[in-house]
């Protein structure tokens, strides 16, 4: 850290010096401009107008033998990690391997294959996710994820299997959306101010980082059970068709409340969801006792469905602690809370 002692000049100017070595090993000299932003009552960020180095924007891999999912983790990695252009190198890029990274690639918000060779291939990042709106994207997740566990219940209890099947597709949707807030979230810890200029809200991304990744989850949860519905023969007993449709109604009215808990900061909201999360549990004990009278099989698949719908609950109740968390003002916001 470096301390200096604030000096005035011409009678009304304060002026602070800056270390030397610190300035040339940044490249700033005599006229460089600098942008100075004040994002708490007593700190202010100088951010000097220099860019990035191209090399400092430019992950590599080296792909060795690596393919399928261990390939597919490391090309998101380096993604999420903020990189601008993805260098994938390898002696010999295998077939295989050129599949996996297109796939992974169009599974992706932003990034495009723009170079390719026997042993390399050059993916760049050809979309600004700065401008990405942190509120618009986790209510699109929300949106996306709420639907799918929706139609996914009622897929398993029509025998819908073409409902099911685009409860599968959709979790694509959601899965895109997710890995570029992780991409903002992470570009986020190392940068100060946005380029327009505005402070970056450290806290806020993290509330909303952490909700949007139990909303991940609840779109994979709504994709197991679409792939479960399609192993079920038969029409289900009334009261297990009614148990589930009352149980998952439940679960997802928490998710609800929680979500608007968050985005609104509303206390009195978070913690009607976690009572409604702990009045649900006997609701889904009376589930699990109606199926022992159904066969083996069908009993087995549907338990799942019932974890899946427990697990739902929690993840609300998560998003709904998270909301009181972010309710709570910051030191420097004010101490009065609930109020």
């Amino acid at each position: 850290m470096y301390s200096r002692k604030v000096q005035i000049t011409g009678g009304s100017t304060f002026m602070v010096t800056l270390p030397k070595a610190w300035a040339e090993s940044i490249g700033l000299e005599p006229g460089t401009e600098v942008n100075m932003v004040s994002i708490r009552p007593n700190t202010m960020v100088m951010q000097p107008q220099t860019q990035m180095g191209k090399e400092d924007k430019v992950g590599t891999l080296h792909i060795g033998d690596k393919q399928g999912a261990a390939l597919t983790r490391s090309i998101i990695s380096l993604y999420i990690a903020g990189y601008e252009v993805i260098k994938i190198e390898g002696e010999q890029i295998t077939s295989e391997q050129r599949g996996t990274i297109r796939k992974t690639t169009q599974s992706l918000i932003g990034p495009e294959i723009v170079e390719e060779s026997s042993n390399q291939i050059m993916i760049r990042n050809l979309s600004d996710l700065s401008e990405l709106s942190i509120d618009e994207t986790l209510s699109r997740i929300f949106q996306i994820s709420r639907t799918m566990f929706e139609d996914t219940i009622q897929a398993m209890l029509e025998g819908n299997h073409e409902l099911a099947k685009d409860v599968e597709d959709r979790d694509d949707d959601v899965d895109r959306l997710f890995l570029a807030l992780s991409r903002r979230f992470r570009v986020m810890l190392y940068t100060i101010v946005e380029r327009s200029g505005k402070e970056v809200n450290r806290a806020r991304y993290f509330d909303y980082q952490t909700a949007a990744k139990q909303l991940e989850r609840i779109a994979d949860h709504a994709k197991k059970i679409a792939g479960i519905s399609t192993e079920l023969e038969g029409d289900l007993p009334e009261k297990v068709d009614q148990a589930f449709n009352r149980t998952s109604v439940r679960a997802l009215s928490i998710v609800d409340k929680s979500v608007k808990a968050l985005i609104q900061r509303d206390i009195e909201l978070a913690n009607e969801a976690l009572t409604e999360g702990a009045d649900i549990e006997e609701n889904l004990l009376s589930l699990d006792k109606s199926l022992r009278k159904l066969d083996p099989q069908t009993a087995q698949l549907l338990g799942i469905v019932s974890d899946s719908i427990d697990r739902v609950k929690e993840y609300g109740n998560n998003i709904a602690e998270t909301a009181l968390n972010s309710s709570c003002p910051l030191p420097g916001e004010g101490s009065d809370w609930g109020e």
